[in-house]
């Protein structure tokens, strides 16, 4: 709309919105989010009435966005120059780091993998990494506890087994070495391991806001089904495959609106075990679509390129595959060694 509109066509723009909203929130299948989210679109709607500048345009020329290329740019090379050659921040897995350019803020990544592949392991790994390099990182669990995430990552952190510190089988000050290498994450990583109620991760993302005051870098969601099933009630529950649909548009949006990378973990269909791939994601309805970058997790074969066979046969061998790339190339499997045992995932030598 621009300075020409007529009031004609603002009294037809606001009967449409009225009547549209009125429509959408009459839906027996909208939660409490949904119905914030909807009431949200709304708002901007009206405000782009009311504010013919504020408007998005349907078009524009290409040159006319040279202004905003150039500030993209500085931006990108400040945030490269500050993450060691990529804008988005590191997971650790500096082929991976490569073939994504690090994990980029308002982007939406998935992580796709079969039970047992170590992805919770990888996903705390990388959140725990973005912390250690000085930004905000949440961890979103709805299957493990918060004391037994804080456990891992000491674990992985002080280089001490995780089943000897279950047991009790530590001595005292190498169980206090590796809990004070959590401690020097300085509060930057934070644990929600909702049981009784779902909070949102808006309201999760405004609370990290008021203690730190930043977002955080990275967001991850352990696992996606869980947190669509754990938000629906009534008949929505049968119907997750429509509700993932609507959900991964709202997590894009959340990172788009605080500069948050979105890392969401998703389950694979039984029959897609042995092969893996796009199609083994889980209801998966839009998720390749809505996804800036599909990753998929699974064990290697011996045979496998790259696989040693003479590695620590405590170590089992991974392959993490870059299945969509939105931004860049797809790659080739990425050698992994995951060491269970002290809650660690490391690319292999090659």
């Amino acid at each position: 709309m621009d300075d020409t509109t007529t009031s004609d066509e603002i009294v037809d723009r606001l009967l449409a919105l009225v009547n549209g909203l009125g429509t959408r929130a009459q839906r027996a299948d909208l939660d409490a989010d949904a119905l914030r989210a909807l009431a949200a679109q709304a708002s901007q709607e009206l405000r782009d009435l009311a504010n013919p500048l504020t408007a998005a345009p349907l078009f524009a020329a290409a040159d006319s966005l040279i202004d905003d290329l150039l500030s993209d740019y500085g931006k990108r090379q400040a945030a490269a120059a500050a993450n060691g050659g990529v804008v988005g921040v590191r997971t650790g897995l500096n082929h991976l780091d490569e073939t994504l350019n690090g994990l980029e803020p308002g982007k939406l990544y998935m992580l796709a993998a079969m039970p047992g592949t170590g992805k919770t392991t990888l996903a705390l790994q990388w959140a725990a990494t973005v912390a250690q390099a000085g930004h905000e990182a949440l961890y979103l669990s709805l299957e493990n506890d918060a004391t037994d995430l804080a456990r891992k990552t000491a674990c992985r952190l002080g280089d001490v087994s995780y089943a000897a510190a279950l047991k009790g089988k530590l001595g005292r000050q190498e169980w206090a070495t590796a809990v004070d290498k959590l401690h020097k994450l300085h509060g930057r990583l934070f644990l929600s391991t909702p049981r009784a109620t779902m909070p949102s991760l808006t309201s999760l993302v405004e609370g990290i806001m008021t203690r730190t005051g930043t977002a955080p870098a990275l967001i991850v969601v352990d696992y996606l089904q869980a947190m669509v099933k754990r938000r629906a009630t009534g008949a929505e529950v049968s119907d997750v495959r429509e509700r993932i649909d609507r959900f991964t548009p709202e997590l894009r949006a959340i990172g788009e609106q605080y500069g948050c990378a979105i890392l969401a973990i998703s389950s694979q269909n039984r029959g897609a075990y042995k092969n893996g791939g796009m199609e083994g994601l889980k209801e998966s309805g839009d998720l390749e679509y809505n996804a800036d970058a599909i990753l998929t997790l699974a064990k290697a074969d011996d045979k496998d390129k790259g696989v040693d066979p003479t590695r620590d046969p405590r170590k089992i061998a991974l392959k993490l595959t870059v299945e969509k790339n939105r931004q860049g190339m797809v790659g080739r499997p990425i050698s992994l060694l995951l060491d269970g045992d002290y809650c660690m995932v490391e690319e292999e030598d090659r």
